[in-house]
């Protein structure tokens, strides 16, 4: 099989057997320096779970790993951020179900003076 077959095979997978989302509980504040986002999210492992910025949107997703239930389950939720936040500088980390993720704000364009020199 090939890469491209094996795509559509998870793409199929997933249009047979569709995940059911759940809406994780989600804190959000802002200090001086950066946005931080803490999620709870019990039964996610870390290789389960997403973490995209694209457009300005953040998007949490995850699958639990769970054998008992029949149908997939997950998580996801998306949050739109300002342009003052700088997503590529971002870092996460899931610790005991709870992700704690720290995006930092651009440092603001700070307004330069301009010395005038009199000429003699």
């Amino acid at each position: 099989m090939n890469d491209k077959q094996v795509i559509n095979q998870e793409q199929n997978n997933k249009l047979l057997n569709p995940l059911f989302h759940l809406t994780p509980d989600v804190d959000i504040y802002e200090t001086a320096v950066d946005l931080v986002v803490i999620a709870d999210l019990p039964g996610v492992a870390e290789s389960a779970l997403q973490l995209e910025v694209s457009r300005g949107v953040l998007t949490l997703e995850g699958e639990i790993q769970s054998t008992d239930s029949k149908q997939p389950v997950g998580y996801y939720r998306q949050f739109k951020l300002s342009d003052r936040i700088d997503a590529d500088a971002g870092s996460a980390e899931l610790k005991d179900g709870v992700l704690t993720l720290r995006l930092p704000k651009v440092e603001a364009v700070k307004p330069k003076k301009i010395v005038v020199k009199t000429l003699h």
